[in-house]
């Protein structure tokens, strides 16, 4: 029986697929990649807290760094990140291109023209399932390292997070339901052009919703935390100390988890497609 979760078809898409990079050693090169797109910008703040206050040492925490030391540092961060950058979009790209490549060698002129949309689009899944990963480990292990070294402040996230699921799941029924119907009606355009006008309006919808889920990120996480400062503030929570480092890192980390979810969403958007190549 194939499964029906649309991650778990694009993974067993992917793993059927021959002369491409191991799925494991593509996540760990993105997730790293990640986790390095936002660590420069969270240590940049002590250094700028540094220059502002004329000093000589960065501190993190309890400890001190010379600095000139840091800079060093950061730079180097920095280059590597750049660095494992590039060569993290580089596998994602060349990938899809060989995948592409490779079924446009490997079928007949006539498998090509029945399946040649229904493979780009499981392609294209691929790129989601990554750019996804990419976004959501470094989300999860700053979101959970925030709420460590602030746990007050953490458990007031949490909780407002918590009521947000409830209109956010509401939504994402909608949207699941919107894009198989698209997929549904797109199978029988050939077949029955009267579908054209219904396969419109479902894609009309479809996207309406899409646009809402994509917008919603920064409202929600915004609004989150300045609900939950608001909340602090009036339970005397003390901010002294690292803690702005650690609410833009829970900021950070937050806005990751949502990115990794749209496109966890562009992903169940392909279902349709992910399903037919797999039958």
């Amino acid at each position: 029986m194939i499964n029906s979760n649309s991650i778990a078809l694009a993974v067993m898409f992917y793993r059927q697929r021959k002369n491409i990079p191991s799925l494991g050693w593509v996540l760990t090169i993105t997730g790293i990649s990640g986790i390095l797109e936002t660590l420069p910008i969270l240590l940049s703040l002590p250094l700028i807290r540094t220059l502002f206050l004329g000093s000589a040492h960065v501190a993190l925490g309890s400890t001190k760094v010379d600095l000139g030391h840091y800079v060093v540092a950061l730079m180097l961060l920095l280059l590597i990140r750049l660095l494992i950058g590039i060569y993290s979009q580089y596998v994602n790209a060349s990938t899809r291109i060989r995948l592409l490549a490779d079924f446009r060698v490997n079928s007949t002129d006539s498998e090509r023209e029945k399946m040649k949309t229904v493979f780009g689009k499981s392609v294209q899944s691929i790129n989601f399932l990554l750019v996804g990963w990419s976004q959501l480990l470094p989300g999860i292990l700053f979101t959970l390292a925030g709420i460590a070294l602030f746990p007050s402040f953490g458990i007031i996230i949490l909780s407002i997070l918590l009521l947000w699921l409830f209109p956010m799941r509401i939504l994402k029924k909608q949207q699941d339901a919107s894009h198989e119907k698209v997929s549904a009606l797109q199978a029988n355009l050939e077949e029955n052009a009267t579908a054209t006008v219904q396969w419109r309006d479902a894609r009309f919808k479809a996207a309406k919703l899409d646009s809402y889920n994509k917008n919603l990120r920064e409202f929600i996480i915004i609004s989150t935390l300045i609900i939950a400062l608001f909340v602090a503030h009036a339970l005397g929570l003390s901010f002294e100390g690292n803690s702005l480092l650690v609410i833009l890192m829970l900021l950070r980390g937050l806005q990751q988890l949502f990115t990794g979810y749209i496109m966890a969403q562009q992903v169940a958007a392909l279902k349709g497609y992910l399903t037919e190549f797999s039958n």
